[in-house]
């Protein structure tokens, strides 16, 4: 798999529209890489849960009967680490649309030579 995304990269990159695979693998690829941005996204989601989380710990450890450093540092650590991985996931998500892109754009160069040279 990891061969067919490093074709389908280079292919969806060049700009002199030669691909080396054919339309329908192409749109294949399209389809499982949409999936794992589906994936993905879910990661984000909790990402944003664990940074949710964090901060009602933080909150709670700042104004509870007394300071709470523990909670304090544990809330903090959370939020920080959700709000890293839901970041993460967030530029994952985007530049895995462009890819997305690039690779349908691709596919239909890929169809219309197939056409032409069918005429």
């Amino acid at each position: 798999m990891k061969d067919q995304n490093l074709s389908a990269n280079q292919s969806a990159g060049d700009s002199a529209g030669s691909t080396n695979l054919s339309a329908a693998r192409l749109m294949q690829e399209a389809k499982l890489q949409s999936q794992a941005l589906k994936m993905i996204g879910r990661w984000r989601t909790i990402g944003f849960v664990a940074a949710a989380v964090g901060a009602v710990l933080l909150y709670n450890g700042l104004t509870g009967a007394g300071r709470n450093v523990p909670l304090i540092a544990f809330g903090t650590v959370v939020a920080a680490i959700g709000i890293a991985a839901a970041v993460l996931c967030d530029m994952g998500i985007r530049n895995g649309r462009r890819n997305v892109e690039k690779i349908l754009d691709a596919a239909q160069r890929e169809s219309s030579q197939r056409a032409r040279k069918d005429t």
